[in-house]
């Protein structure tokens, strides 16, 4: 009976050994795959859960033994839980990254893999136009490129082509277009001051770059060359303030979610956006024709440059298991063939590598595209992305404070000036020399 008891004794310890040597993850039933390593992208996006499974299952058609779990948080939350995260060793293998200062914060943190086209080959095909939003002021990039998105204006074409409007290139036309609208009872711009990012981020970053010469006048102002009291920012103020008059009644009241859905109701004419609405639109309102605009210029025949935001990067978290595997997955997410997928299956979110323009299925899409040039040399970074939100006060606090208060009459244009460069100066060591 003893050397029955340790038999079993023993084959149970070995069966508990092999069990514990397995590296493999429960398949759905519950039962264990051999050979599988699982890995987790998180992100601030759940619209793209639908996205991720087509996009994964091509993703094992080449790479069959790592399962990629796609799990984001509500984007208002994103933020915080991943912080917590990262500072508890629970975060993710893989997660979306924001561009700029808070990437670079996570990578001067230690969370992140420094990536380079030695460990992400596919790295080769991405501009450098898309990798400098994810890079240091060393040069060390902190995520893999994946998607972009940028600004303009969805416009409503049914009310146009009533209306005899065209898509206006310049200020002076947009303006024209609006007053014309205006005047034939049709409030003109889909737009409010509740929610003060709305009024930072669509509205004062993007749509400076066709006012002041775009990245030549940013990268003037972040060397302290340029201040945000000069008097060509200032003009910019006074123009965007002017769009106050074509906002619907009590737009102080009118929020984020208020403005798309006068939109989406054909209430309002055109809609100030970032790219990533035209998928949320096309589903909520299928049979509404849209349209897009980008930024219009001063002049005909100017540059007309394309606001731009990086949209999302992936990094991977310097602490998983799996890092290997990570990396594989990140390199395939730069392919080409994940690229046009990542531009088909999120409309709105585009690809950081230059796919052929004709495999983008959606119209609006290839428009928003292919105004950003051939190479990117269209583009111009969103004027308080780099280095402005390092600290507070940030170009991000500050726009939602001035820019709300200029709209809502509390402020002029001079005034609102001051706050924004009068704040920075605060810490920002350019403007304090």
């Amino acid at each position: 009976m003893k050397k029955f008891l340790v038999l079993l004794l023993v084959l149970g310890l070995a069966i508990g050994s092999l069990a514990g040597c397995s590296t493999s993850e429960p398949d759905e039933e519950g039962e264990p795959e051999d050979g599988i390593v699982e890995i987790t992208l998180t992100s601030w996006r759940t619209e793209e859960i639908e996205a991720f499974k087509i996009l994964n299952a091509e993703f094992n058609k080449e790479y069959p033994d790592i399962r990629v779990k796609y799990d984001p948080i509500k984007n208002t939350e994103y933020n915080s839980v991943l912080s917590m995260s990262l500072n508890t060793n629970t975060a993710a293998d893989l997660m979306y990254v924001r561009p700029f200062d808070r990437g670079v914060s996570l990578f001067e943190s230690g969370y992140l893999v420094e990536m380079n086209e030695e460990n992400l080959p596919n790295l080769a095909s991405v501009p450098e136009t898309q990798r400098q939003v994810y890079k240091s002021e060393d040069g060390k990039l902190n995520s893999a490129p994946y998607m972009y998105v940028s600004y303009g204006f969805i416009y409503n074409k049914g009310i146009f082509d009533e209306h005899n409007l065209s898509e206006p290139e310049t200020w002076d036309e947009f303006f024209t277009v609006l007053d014309k609208l205006k005047a034939e009872g049709v409030t003109p711009l889909a737009l409010g001051t509740k929610d003060g990012w709305v009024m930072d981020e669509v509205i004062a970053n993007p749509n400076y770059v066709n006012f002041l010469d775009g990245e030549n006048w940013r990268n003037a102002i972040l060397k302290g060359e340029k201040k945000f009291t000069d008097s060509d920012f200032v003009g910019y103020l006074e123009s965007l303030d002017r769009w106050k008059d074509y906002m619907p009644n009590a737009y102080q009241a009118i929020g984020y979610v208020e403005s798309q859905q006068l939109f989406l109701s054909e209430q309002a004419a055109i809609y100030p956006a970032g790219s990533w609405e035209i998928g949320y639109f096309q589903d909520q309102n299928p049979d509404m024709e849209f349209g897009v605009f980008m930024s219009p210029t001063v002049n005909k025949g100017d540059k007309q440059w394309l606001a731009f935001n990086g949209g999302a990067g992936v990094g991977i978290n310097k602490n998983s298991e799996h890092v290997e595997e990570a990396l594989i997955y990140a390199n395939w997410l730069l392919s080409e063939k994940a690229q046009i997928l990542t531009g088909n299956l999120m409309a709105g979110l585009y690809p950081t590598v230059n796919v052929p323009l004709d495999k983008i299925e959606d119209e609006l899409a290839r428009e928003w595209i292919e105004a950003s040039g051939a190479n990117g040399e269209n583009f111009a970074v969103c004027y308080g992305l780099e280095n402005f939100n390092r600290e507070e006060p940030s170009a991000g606090t500050l726009n939602m404070e001035s820019i709300t208060s200029m709209f809502n009459g509390d402020m002029t244009p001079q005034e609102a000036a001051e706050h924004l460069q009068n704040g920075l100066a605060s810490w920002y060591i350019p403007f304090q020399e």
